[in-house]
């Protein structure tokens, strides 16, 4: 490539910024998110394995 450094490091910040607002929207997402009831429930049992799409 012949980009100049400044440019160089120009794009590394924006890569670092994506990343970094990656990351934090998994945390939020995982922790802070809604957490509501399950929407889809399995069970397995004599007659067969049962699905329900709350």
């Amino acid at each position: 490539m012949s980009e100049s450094p400044s440019s160089n490091k120009f794009l590394y910040l924006i890569v670092g910024i994506l990343i970094a607002a990656a990351v934090g929207f998994g945390i939020y997402y995982f922790t802070e998110g809604q957490g509501g009831p399950d929407k889809v429930e399995i069970s397995v049992g004599e007659d067969g394995i049962k699905i329900d799409g709350n």
